[in-house]
């Protein structure tokens, strides 16, 4: 097969769920750390001790019962993350993170367990925590060993919420994917929850968005940071990066994960010539790209942080009123459009720092977030819709990014980091117990 066609077949996968205007769906992913009584960090490997995979279990288990579904995996360090089915509506969504949320509730109480919202493992370094038992990420780890400065903080210390959204069309993925890159240094400042490092405040570092800046270059980062500058030719270009990335991992024909040494395209090209190259190797090859906005069979969002207990459902709210709402989706590509590479380049720089006071094209950046977060309130159409983002942004605009208010909450409390997020929990674990009540 030629490159052409293994592009073809690429573009093919990424076309392979188009669902018309009625039917379009979003889903969500997100994140927790889990800790014990005595704030160690459990297991991610089965053991003596209650473990992530135990977690696991028991939460499929109450999931099951109460008739929902979402995916739940464990990340690397252990983080327990739950993945949604997809969903017609915000309402529907909440519900199922409704239910899924009570359960975890319930057995943080049956083991005796602190749930973390942070975005940001708090305390412990990467190199104090095992990694899971599984090749594929131990081949990710060492990997990132050799790529950048955090690669393995990234792996074990961070927690996201991922916004999976589908498209009626290639042209619209486009405009979608467009979007959401130019608007990726706005995300990482409005929903910053990282607002401790190793055992102390992480002052204004917006510390999850440098990890990911210093994780992996060649597949990490923007869009924009590989070329793809515009709607035009987005997806020729994004498959063609894909092709010339360096290969993380291999699937092999018994499930296995295996290593080849050259770029991804050369790896799938591989598998034609001896004609064994199929669509679950493309897949494979499509979720070693970790740039802020990708592609999948669907556009998946990776920039926001792990929102606070109570805000969930703001990040998908916000994509859904700017993407979903075609005049706003306009407004917005707009906007967007006007700002030069050295616009782009100084906003993704100044992600990294959480100072709203800085001016780039033309106004500073709090006018920016608050302007976006305006026209994701007017995109989303139902007024009752209105409900999963307007309290976060009203948070936000009052006390700027969760990062900063919770530091000042802290440096009032006069308690240590790990006090601290422990009697959090005890607090958040009581009105969650209320808000979740079937």
């Amino acid at each position: 097969m030629s490159t052409s066609n293994i592009k073809s077949l690429v573009k093919n996968v990424i076309a392979s769920q188009l669902r018309s205007q009625e039917d379009l769906r979003i889903g969500m992913e997100v994140e927790n750390f889990v800790y014990t009584q005595e704030m160690n960090r459990i297991p991610v490997n089965p053991g003596s001790n209650f473990s992530t995979s135990d977690l696991k279990a028991c939460l499929e288990d109450k999931n099951s019962q109460k008739g929902i579904a979402p995916t739940l995996t464990i990340e690397p360090g252990g983080q327990i993350e739950y993945a949604s089915e997809p969903h017609g509506s915000l309402y529907d969504l909440a519900s199922e993170w409704k239910v899924y949320l009570s359960n975890l509730i319930n057995v943080a109480e049956e083991e005796n367990l602190v749930i973390s919202d942070f975005a940001l493992e708090p305390v412990v370094p990467p190199d104090h925590i095992t990694i899971i038992d599984h090749r594929k990420y131990k081949l990710m780890y060492k990997q990132f060993n050799e790529t950048g400065s955090h690669g393995h903080e990234m792996m074990l210390n961070t927690a996201s919420a991922q916004i999976n959204l589908d498209y009626t069309s290639l042209e619209d993925a486009e405009k979608l994917a467009f979007v959401s890159d130019c608007l990726h240094p706005f995300i990482a400042l409005i929903f910053a929850n990282t607002p401790f490092y190793r055992g102390a405040p992480a002052g204004r570092n917006n510390m999850r968005e440098i990890i990911w800046q210093n994780t992996d270059p060649s597949r990490s980062n923007c869009l924009f940071d590989h070329g793809i500058t515009s709607t035009d030719g987005l997806l020729e270009k994004f498959v063609s990066y894909v092709l010339n990335t360096p290969t993380l991992f291999t699937l092999e024909k018994d499930g296995s994960f295996g290593t080849y040494e050259g770029a991804i395209g050369d790896w799938l090209g591989s598998l034609d010539d001896r004609d064994t190259l199929e669509s679950k190797y493309v897949r494979t090859a499509l979720h070693q790209i970790f740039t802020q906005v990708r592609f999948k069979h669907i556009l998946e969002i990776r920039g926001p942080d792990r929102p606070p207990f109570g805000h969930e459902l703001a990040p998908a709210a916000f994509f859904q009123g700017i993407l979903r709402s075609p005049d706003t989706l306009e407004k917005v590509m707009e906007i967007c459009a006007k700002w030069s590479s050295g616009d782009r380049n100084q906003l993704n720089e100044l992600a990294q720092t959480i100072d709203l006071s800085c001016e780039v094209a033309g106004q500073t950046l709090q006018a920016w977030c608050e302007q976006f977060l305006s026209f994701a309130l007017e995109g989303l159409t139902e007024s009752r819709e209105k409900k999963f983002l307007e309290p976060f942004a009203e948070k936000f605009l009052t006390t700027g990014p969760f990062s900063l208010s919770i530091q000042a909450s802290f440096e009032k409390s006069g308690k240590s980091v790990e006090q601290f997020l422990k009697d959090r929990w005890e607090e958040q674990k009581d009105f969650l117990s209320e808000r979740t009540k079937q």
